[in-house]
């Protein structure tokens, strides 16, 4: 990072803790590791940056009925962005090894871990792809996919973006990018011209997940599983074994119980349903169910019986709404679907 002028020597008073760890091997599989940087204290006297992420669903949800995917990867993307010469050296740490690269430094660039860095970055790239997200490409943070329904569009489609970063000097990492593609990963999914699917190497990463031997390692899982609950039917009812033992003043004991909730949490993702996108000239099919601790929904599309889901939702029940009854149990599961489902079925004929 000295040689790329990432970061610089420093005199500056301020010293994060230094982590290193290993990242995903690249295209000639050699090791590499990536400094982290605990910024936890600076972040806790540093003003927050409101700027919106976008909800992964709501690009995923706009991909349907397209027949080719590029992905574009930037080379570091946070270290692109240059800091405020004024700030930089509130983002100093301290090195100390045996390979003679020891010294106090800071950032000349946006390192990751700073609390405004991810907001800062996508208000980045929704200025430089202005015009063009939502019409020919979406963006999330550093990782932008352009779609098409033919060969000829896509290509002007490229044409627009990389002048874009060109005209920005935003740098791109070629083995990390994927052109014309039918079928493609983004944003930990698989997305085809009809259905998205969660990416095998993460479902794989949950079945090899070892039974949680505290509250740390479950909400690690939970984390993890989480990502794509919208895969899950009734997930908030499977996790409530698990959640249980979240709670404040309640001793760990894994129990039988949330053994058959970890495997079958395992076991629905394994088998999870391939989801489809929404069509918007079609009507949609609401599906709700209640239990004593969680409510549930579906949302769904094609004749009843042979309806394919787009997306499952569902909540645990709080002390008070675990007192009503059957119905108002049954009534609350229909508001919490409708809600939820808002962004889909407002103004549509539902069955």
């Amino acid at each position: 990072m000295l040689k790329q002028n990432i970061i610089k020597p420093s005199i500056s008073p301020w010293s994060a803790p230094v982590w290193v760890v290993p990242k995903k091997m690249d295209a000639s599989c050699k090791k590499k590791w990536r400094i982290v940087i605990d910024y936890r204290r600076l972040n806790d006297v540093t003003i927050n940056e409101v700027y919106p992420i976008p909800l992964i669903s709501d690009i995923l949800d706009q991909l349907g009925h397209s027949k080719y995917f590029s992905t574009l990867d930037l080379v570091s993307g946070f270290h692109q962005i240059p800091l405020n010469p004024n700030d930089a050296e509130k983002t100093g740490f301290t090195v100390i090894n045996t390979n003679g690269i020891s010294g106090h430094f800071q950032f000349n660039r946006m390192p990751f871990g700073l609390k405004g860095a991810p907001s800062t970055f996508q208000r980045l790239m929704n200025t430089v792809l202005s015009g063009l997200k939502g019409l020919h490409c979406f963006v999330y943070l550093d990782d932008c996919i352009i779609y098409s329904h033919d060969l000829q569009s896509h290509m002007e489609k490229l044409r627009l973006v990389f002048d874009r970063f060109r005209d920005f000097n935003l740098k791109l990492q070629p083995d990390k990018c994927e052109f014309l593609r039918r079928e493609v990963t983004y944003l930990g999914h698989v997305i085809t011209d009809k259905l998205v699917s969660p990416n095998p190497d993460k479902v794989k990463s949950v079945s090899n997940y070892p039974i949680p031997k505290n509250p740390k390692e479950i909400k690690s899982f939970l984390g993890l599983v989480g990502y794509y609950r919208r895969f899950i039917d009734n997930f908030s009812k499977i996790t409530k074994p698990l959640t249980s033992l979240l709670k404040k003043d309640v001793n760990f004991n894994w129990t039988q119980e949330q053994t058959q909730a970890f495997n079958l949490l395992k076991e629905k993702l394994t088998s999870a349903p391939l989801l489809q996108y929404p069509d918007f000239s079609q009507p949609f099919i609401v599906t709700t169910d209640a239990s004593n601790y969680a409510v549930g929904a579906v949302l769904s599309q094609g004749p009843i019986g042979k309806d394919k889901p787009i997306a499952y939702a569902s909540r645990t029940l709080n002390k008070q709404e675990g007192n009503y009854s059957t119905t108002e149990k049954e009534l609350l599961a229909i508001l919490f679907a409708v809600k939820t489902f808002r962004p889909y079925i407002y103004g549509k004929n539902l069955k």
